[in-house]
């Protein structure tokens, strides 16, 4: 009987997460889509996608970790039984998504030209360019996406989100392989329509997003819709935290790739799959995070706060086993796996060999990653966003430091990455040390419990 109970949040989780898995492996196939796509345009163009997409991501990050924070404010208060607290925060989310996507619609082009600067080839340079600047003028599509599919996912309804997701997977892989390769007589746009086709699909999941909140009669909810003004100050103190980090996060490795980049094409191309290729494994995880911070948004909600310690050690056991059988499947079928992405440009076999080096550092990182995954999901739900913004812009800053110091003295492949396996693995130590001292237990999300 204690050995069920040792493991008796496992089912839960695994029910939970099935669906948010499929979900996020479906934004990898997305991205591992778009990067197959032009490896047959040019090498140039498949150079360039891994700094321009991570730059996205890395604005598009702090939006989206904000808008969809209110998926923790759901958790919490779908365990607390009050549905009127659920649509409500929903709306926080929505409004939020608003006002970010009218300012990155007006940042995107001035940012774009940041590309000019970075010194890489004068054509990749402008591919980053293009690719950037249309998905960030796309913003509120995702951003809105990220705040409902919290909605759903903190009511125990991961599902819809799988269906919405894969819908947009498939519309972005057709007009992805017209819009690159000019195929089925629309016409050839390289870069510019995978940038196209990735807006498109965030537009056609953003619509059914709205569909189903529609559905559900959020947007009749008259009491809900009213924006208050207090509650939505309380919401942004814990949800722009937890949008820096995911920014400062992406940034650090949007940064990585830049340098990385100043080697050459080969380095900076096998690095954009390496990186594409670790998705297979990280976005399972972060799958794995999400149900994981759901259990303890509604543990927490429902008072239940001794539940998060075990829900937090089973589901980081779980997430190891699966990061244990990715490392291992990285280190020994690395040439066959960049094989698949390096297209038949005249850098491939570069690439391929370059690349089958660089797995073996992901292979060992990824077995630290669960961790980073696992527990700042679970810290993130738990409240404690500002102390994770803090410590991991501490940490970037080091890290960004150290690279610019290798870069300066002895810029290498070697080295550059031996520098990211050390910097995943030090963020897993401290993300763990600070959940063992409990200091979450002080923070409570649901109004009225307590005073943050």
């Amino acid at each position: 009987m204690k050995q069920r109970l040792r493991f008796n949040h496992i089912p839960r989780l695994l029910k939970l997460a099935g669906p948010m898995i499929l979900s996020t492996s479906a934004i990898t196939m997305m991205q591992i889509i778009d990067t197959i796509v032009l490896s047959y345009d040019s090498s140039q163009a498949l150079a360039a996608i891994g700094p321009s997409s991570m730059a996205v991501i890395l604005f598009q990050g702090f939006l989206f970790g904000t808008a969809g924070y209110a998926g923790t404010f759901v958790a919490h208060n779908h365990g607390h039984g009050n549905p009127q607290g659920v649509v409500s925060s929903a709306w926080l989310g929505i409004y939020t998504a608003l006002a970010s996507g009218i300012v990155a619609l007006l940042a995107a082009w001035p940012l774009a030209q940041l590309f000019l600067l970075t010194g890489h080839a004068p054509q990749v340079a402008r591919d980053e360019q293009t690719y950037f600047w249309i998905c960030m003028a796309g913003s509120f599509f995702p951003v809105f996406g990220s705040a409902l599919a919290g909605w759903l996912s903190g009511i125990g309804r991961p599902a819809l989100v799988t269906a919405v997701t894969f819908i947009s997977l498939v519309v972005n892989a057709l007009l992805a392989w017209g819009l690159v390769l000019g195929e089925w007589g629309l016409p050839r746009m390289g870069i510019a329509g995978a940038a196209l086709a990735t807006v498109t699909a965030q537009l056609i999941a953003a619509l059914l997003y709205a569909f189903l909140f529609a559905r559900s009669g959020g947007f009749r909810n008259s009491a809900a819709r009213c924006l208050n003004r207090v509650e939505f100050r309380r919401f942004l103190s814990l949800a722009a935290p937890m949008g820096l980090r995911i920014s400062g996060e992406l940034a650090a490795w949007t940064l990585f790739l830049v340098v990385v980049g100043r080697l050459g094409i080969v380095e900076l191309a096998a690095s954009s799959i390496a990186f594409r290729i670790n998705g297979i494994a990280f976005f399972p995880a972060l799958g794995l995070g999400q149900a994981a911070g759901v259990l303890v948004g509604h543990a927490r909600g429902a008072g239940r706060d001794d539940e998060v310690p075990a829900i937090a050690w089973q589901s980081l056991a779980v997430c190891e086993v699966w990061m244990l059988l990715m490392a291992t499947l990285f280190a020994t079928t690395a040439g066959p796996l960049y094989a698949i992405f390096a297209g038949n440009s005249p850098e491939s076999a570069g690439i391929v060999v370059t690349g089958t080096l660089l797995m073996k550092f992901v292979a060992v990182y990824c077995i630290f990653d669960a961790a980073n995954v696992m527990i700042g999901c679970v810290l993130a739900s738990a409240g404690e966003t500002r102390w994770i913004a803090r410590t991991f812009s501490l940490a970037s800053a080091i890290f960004v430091a150290l690279l610019w110091l290798i870069d300066r003295t002895m810029p290498g492949l070697v080295a550059e990455w031996t520098l990211a396996t050390c910097f995943v693995f030090c963020t897993a130590v401290v993300w763990l040390l600070r959940f063992r001292t409990g200091h979450w237990r002080k923070i409570q999300i649901v109004r009225g419990t307590a005073d943050i």
